[in-house]
């Protein structure tokens, strides 16, 4: 017979919360006791059904496998219970009664298929943890008597689970391994197998932020992405404006002056146009610090009516380059502007290709006086690298809103199993941040900058008359790249 602990005796005898969120540790007996509740539950109730929706079909089989080690319990003396088990599935007969679990894969498509009691097991790890809930919210609607469990780990802080546990509508059971520790679930080293304290293990652990999230219930969060709250906060000015949908009369009036105080401005464009949104950056240098002078966000645009409103910044004498991602749906936007305005001030950025890893001005000359090629690496890498480095060095200033926090934050370092480290920007399903729309558009306006034309070539000129190579075949090539650099597309 199993005996619950006090934390998961609670949850087991409650047939009465209509949702319910369990931030559980790892390895405390949450499966079991949901698989548990779920059999109580279809005992309890008769013609009734459990729906448990797993993060994969295997873990959603290891749930059946628990409620059925339960199952076994129930069937002495109840003469009129019959279970019959499938690797996906447990049914009761009951007279003319029958009640089932069932385990499904998560998705809206299966969300939307059954009624009765939901379980979603670690909702945190779904590829669509809001479609899924979408879904799952009018089969809870439909009755008094259906009940909802909801159980995961944490999974970082930009998804629905974690917006849930903050949520006080919900009622929440969190439970991290200290609390299970001193409720008698023991804790044993890895490698000597002996027991150990909730400390000692952290202790041990290579990876202390994994740990916590993983047993003691803290989400990873911004201290993983490539900026954090302090940098972008410290970077934030009341001068500039945030546009939607056109560029208001005193942004256009603000990128005039600039213009006619003789000063260059240049422009970053990250391209979307249904999931994602466009936004276009436009900047300018003061005494060594990039200044945004205006931010616009364009939603669900068709391409003409975005290049409508990258038009006026054509007009502005000061404007000497805007940089356009031309990765995907950009390409088209690219040409558009490219018929029109022809290839002198246009950049086409290409995310998929690679550039020199490093930009600074003594790796140039190096690779112009021939001593070596620059180390290359992937286009959002670079970019990435750069506008970070912008802000730690405390050379950016941009209004703020929230908006435009959350979607700095989005682009973080991710290690793969070859143990490559690539930057990544996780979509924000929650329809505020975007997709990193902000961050790529300022980063690609800063590139538009360092891509001044004339600048990198009196550079390279300047590196290789002082290594006394100025006629090198190598110089002459290096030059010519970079001339060709003001316009068309590269990579």
């Amino acid at each position: 017979m199993f005996t619950f602990r006090p934390y998961q005796l609670k949850v087991f005898q409650d047939h009465s919360t209509g949702i319910l969120i369990l931030h559980w540790s790892r390895q405390i007996g949450k499966t079991t006791v949901l698989a548990a509740w779920a059999v109580e539950r279809i005992l309890r109730c008769r013609a009734h059904t459990v729906t448990v929706l797993s993060n994969s079909l295997k873990n959603g089989a290891e749930f059946i496998a628990r409620a059925s080690a339960f199952c076994e319990e129930k069937l002495s003396g109840e003469e009129e219970i019959k279970f019959h088990f499938s690797r996906h599935e447990i049914r009761l007969e009951r007279g003319r009664d029958l009640s089932r679990i069932h385990a499904l894969a998560a998705n809206p498509r299966t969300a939307r298929g059954f009624s009765g009691d939901l379980i979603l097991d670690e909702i945190a790890f779904y590829e669509d943890p809001e479609g899924v809930w979408e879904a799952a919210e009018p089969i809870l609607a439909a009755r008094a008597d259906f009940l909802c469990r909801i159980a995961s780990t944490g999974n970082g802080k930009r998804n629905l689970f974690y917006r849930m546990t903050r949520d006080s509508r919900f009622v929440l059971s969190r439970v991290t391994r200290t609390d299970a520790w001193r409720m008698g679930v023991p804790i044993f080293d890895p490698l000597t197998r002996r027991p150990i304290t909730p400390d000692e293990a952290r202790a041990a652990a290579l990876d202390k932020e994994a740990y916590d999230q993983n047993y003691e219930c803290a989400f990873i969060g911004e201290n993983r992405s490539l900026l954090n709250t302090t940098l972008i906060e410290a970077a934030c000015s009341d001068t500039g404006y945030i546009c939607s949908g056109e560029w208001s009369p005193e942004a256009l009036k603000l990128f005039e002056e600039i213009s006619s105080g003789g000063k260059w401005l240049f422009a970053g464009v990250d391209v979307g146009r249904s999931r994602d949104r466009t936004v276009v950056t436009v900047i300018t240098a003061e005494n060594g610090i990039y200044r945004v002078l205006g931010f616009l966000r364009l939603e669900e645009m068709r391409l003409p009516e975005q290049q409508k409103r990258l038009n006026p910044l054509f007009r502005i004498p000061g404007m000497k380059g805007i940089a356009i991602d031309i990765t995907g749906l950009g390409l088209g936007l690219y040409e558009y502007i490219l018929q029109i305005y022809g290839s002198r001030k246009v950049y086409g950025i290409n995310f998929s290709s690679t550039m020199p890893a490093v930009l600074e001005r003594r790796s140039l000359s190096r690779a112009a006086s021939g001593e070596g090629a620059l180390p290359h690496a992937r286009v959002t890498e670079v970019l990435a690298t750069n506008l970070v480095r912008f802000y730690e060095e405390s050379r950016l200033s941009h209004p703020l809103d929230e908006i435009l926090r959350e979607d700095l934050l989005l682009p973080r370092r991710t290690l793969n199993a070859a143990g490559r480290v690539s930057i990544t920007a996780d979509r924000d399903n929650s329809g505020q941040a975007g997709h990193a729309d902000h961050f790529w558009s300022l980063a690609l306006a800063l590139e538009a900058a360092r891509r001044q034309p004339g600048r990198m070539e009196r550079r390279l000129v300047s590196g290789a008359s002082r290594a006394g190579i100025m006629q090198s075949q190598s110089v002459r090539r290096t030059i010519h790249l970079e001339r060709d650099l003001g316009g068309g597309i590269f990579f």
